[in-house]
């Protein structure tokens, strides 16, 4: 911390003296002596110099190299470019540019121009907007918390709402006992009755055959004989025919199937809503400094190749995700028609689609993207989180290119431009050339590019279907 608050050009020469104040283009700390003798020297007299004490860190971590040629300083100030370039950049890139100026003299002003005002203004609406989303996060956070709560609470009111249901159940089934109980009882004792009366019957007759037996004339027991064989023949038929219809009742449990209901009482859902803050950025007027965005490319440099493994076919669209992970098209089989690959060339996950695919684009806001089919007249929803196919829905003719705006489902068919609601219904067909459109992409501002095949022509229609060029 004490070599911090010497002075920089002194310690440099082994002299130690106490810094005063800081050079903010100089980014150094100066000592009384050396503040005099900056303010002396005529190219270091409009230098900036602020309090020693002042957090210089973060103020001026400012990128001073070219990102295109890291070892040379920018210099120069494009402003047909809008953009601060090196003195290479300046020869190879911006030759022919109209006006190229020193950043000191672009500069000048700068304090007091639109774009500073518009810069802080922008600052100023992020900042707000980074408030509110803060604050918008903190409550989702604590939302959170309290829908568990209520969510639980929802899980033990179902568990009693289905332990009452068992209850009422159950005892409707223990007065089913109850009456089927009573049911065979009545019955087993009807029957009971009945072979005890016959029983005694026959009881009454042995005793009586006993007792001639023993006491009577031999008249009277062939008396008695002739007269009790009719009943015995009688008895056994009846015997017979009780027996037949006689059963050993049980009552029994018998589990409903429909038991297998209650392997789980539900799922847990995620259930969201977008969120409710906005930001609207406001209205940037002609700057001196670029946003990062409307930069446009001046070069690209090679830095990866990998092979795919697909025969028979060739890979006609891809899309970058966010994640940096392609998905590719492939039009050679169906099994395969749609893959998703690392950006190294990894093969992470095949998806087979219904039909070799063609066309591909992302649907905004949601972790799908439809697939055009143009072998069946078919587009095809996949969702790229699972890899899992989905809705195969029919199309009006064979479509190739396909893009996706304003919650419109865009494909590009023969001499044709068909627009579908998000749900696959058609709202319009236009005219736009003669030949196959392969390729549509739509930008910010809702206008679609058309590459029509064998040929050389890029159509630009709006989302109304009209021709702009």
């Amino acid at each position: 911390m004490a070599s911090s608050k010497m002075c920089g050009p002194c310690s440099r020469v082994d002299k130690l003296a106490s810094a005063v104040t800081f050079c903010t283009d100089c980014e150094d700390l100066l000592c009384a002596d050396c503040v005099t003798m900056h303010k002396a020297i005529k190219a270091l007299a409009l230098h900036h110099l602020v309090d020693k004490e002042v957090q210089t860190d973060k103020a001026f971590n400012i990128r001073k190299n070219c990102r295109d040629y890291p070892d040379m300083p920018l210099e120069f100030y494009c402003s047909n470019h809008e953009s601060l370039c090196c003195r290479t950049c300046s020869v190879n890139t911006h030759r022919t540019c109209g006006k190229i100026l020193p950043i000191g003299v672009a500069a000048c002003g700068i304090k007091s121009s639109v774009i500073l005002n518009d810069v802080t203004a922008d600052l100023n609406g992020l900042l707000k907007t980074a408030d509110q989303l803060v604050e918008d996060r903190a409550k989702n956070r604590e939302n959170i918390s309290k829908t568990k709560a209520t969510t639980l609470q929802k899980i033990v009111k179902f568990k009693r709402q289905i332990i009452q249901e068992l209850d009422g159940l159950e005892k409707k089934l223990m007065t089913e006992v109850d009456e089927t109980e009573k049911k065979l009882t009545k019955k087993a004792e009807s029957d009971l009755s009945d072979i005890e009366i016959r029983r005694k019957a026959i009881v009454d007759v042995s005793e009586q055959l006993e007792f001639l037996t023993k006491h009577g004339s031999e008249s009277q027991i062939l008396m008695l004989l002739n007269t009790i064989r009719v009943d015995i023949f009688k008895q056994e038929d009846d015997f017979e025919n009780l027996i037949s219809f006689y059963n050993c009742s049980d009552i029994n449990f018998k589990a409903s199937e429909s038991k297998i209901a209650f392997s789980s009482l539900g799922s847990v859902e995620i259930t969201s809503v977008p969120c409710s803050i906005a930001h609207k950025p406001s209205k940037n007027a002609q700057a001196q400094i670029p946003t990062e965005y409307a930069k446009m490319p001046t070069k690209f440099n090679f830095e990866n190749k990998f092979d795919v493994p697909y025969r028979n076919g060739r890979i006609i669209s891809i899309v970058v995700l966010n994640n940096n992970r392609l998905l590719l098209c492939f039009n050679g089989n169906k099994s395969s028609a749609l893959s998703i690959w690392s950006d190294t060339g990894d093969h992470i996950q095949d998806c087979q689609l219904a039909a070799p695919a063609w066309g591909i684009a992302i649907i905004p806001g949601k972790d799908e993207v439809v697939v055009t089919l143009p072998a069946m007249n078919s587009i095809q929803l996949v969702n790229i989180s699972t890899m899992e196919p989905g809705k195969v829905m029919t199309v009006p003719d064979s479509s190739y290119g396909v893009t996706v705006v304003k919650d419109m489902i865009v494909l590009g068919g023969k001499g044709k431009v068909y627009f579908l609601s998000i749900t696959g219904s058609l709202m319009k067909t236009s005219e736009v050339g003669r030949r196959n459109l392969f390729s549509l992409k739509g930008n910010k501002t809702n206008v679609i590019y058309c590459c029509e095949a064998d040929g050389d022509t890029l159509y630009c229609i709006d989302i109304n279907g009209a021709v702009i060029f």
